[in-house]
């Protein structure tokens, strides 16, 4: 839209001296309005949603560190047991834990990783009486831990690793091995990470590089509320809205707030291990374009709402 004013003065100089005025004109940029973009379960599936999913807790000797009064490790097994107590009984889960049998002197500290529980149809009382029983000792054998899941996974096709650490690797692990190394393996594994209690910025940045490597998320948990919800996040299955040029421009979760996002034309994909769903989405100024995830004869699907 342009909108053209004249000046007075040039205005009477055209009609006293037969000059022609100059004509300024500015262009008047309309703000482009968003829309929204949400996706909901198809009625009675949300409990339904069967994923394969590794807890790895770090039982490193720095997780003795307090928050509020209460040790960090004390605060994370809570709200572990929490968690696990409100799963869907559908969800298969597997509980690793790091740094917990050796001493940081040990010379074994640095393969200090166990799978204590295989990952399997939920066993909620098996899963809470070991982790009640977890003392941290050791060293925080983190890249190596998660280079341990995928054959915790080998008769599954694939799944999703939640990390709990309050630190940096301390073993001289290389993180950019981890992707590549995950990807060897043929097994789909995404590692979505919870710092817990992190106050080194070099230790979130090495977090936070791990899971984005594997198309996961980092999420900064500083007390046992935000440790819940971001635990609670971790377990969701997540959807983005990529653009024309592949880059991803908004996230939400299925079941969550819808997400604003400019007019435009979307790839809607959302992960199920081991595969990915993809659709494609118009948004439209100030509407909300709402999608149901499905589950038809074994099958799962994403499509418009009605």
């Amino acid at each position: 839209m342009e909108i053209y004013t004249t000046a007075l003065g040039a205005l009477i100089l055209e009609l006293c001296c037969g000059h022609l005025p100059v004509y300024m004109h500015e262009k008047v940029r309309i703000p482009m309005i968003p829309g929204l973009v949400k996706v909901n379960f198809m009625e009675g599936l949300a409990q339904e949603t069967t994923k394969n999913v590794e807890l790895i807790l770090d039982a490193s000797n720095s997780m003795w560190g307090q928050i509020k009064g209460e040790s960090k490790i004390s605060i994370a097994k809570e709200v572990l047991i929490q968690i696990i107590d409100g799963l869907p009984e559908e969800m298969n889960v597997g509980l690793r834990v790091y740094g917990h049998r050796y001493k940081v002197k040990d010379e074994r500290a640095c393969q200090d990783t166990e799978l204590v529980v295989p990952i399997g149809p939920l066993q909620k009382d098996q899963l809470i009486q070991t982790i009640e029983k977890i003392t941290p000792k050791g060293k925080t054998p983190l890249v190596y831990s998660i280079l341990q899941s995928p054959q915790d996974f080998i008769n599954l096709k694939g799944g999703t690793v939640v990390l709990i650490s309050d630190g940096i690797e301390s073993c001289e692990g290389d993180i950019k091995s981890i992707a590549p190394k995950l990807k060897e393996s043929g097994i789909e594994l995404t590692v979505n990470i919870i710092g817990f209690g992190i106050k080194e910025e070099e230790a979130r940045k090495q977090l936070e590089t791990i899971a984005k490597s594997t198309g996961g998320i980092y999420l900064d948990a500083k007390d046992s509320q935000e440790l819940l919800s971001s635990l609670q996040q971790a377990l969701k299955i997540e959807y983005v809205l990529i653009d024309e040029k592949g880059k991803v421009k908004a996230s939400g979760y299925v079941g969550g707030e819808a997400v604003s996002i400019l007019e435009g034309e979307y790839i809607l994909q959302l992960k199920l291990e081991p595969t990915f769903l993809e659709t494609k989405v118009v948004v439209n100024p100030a509407k909300t374009s709402v999608f149901l995830l499905k589950k038809e004869e074994g099958k799962w699907t994403i499509k418009p709402a009605d």
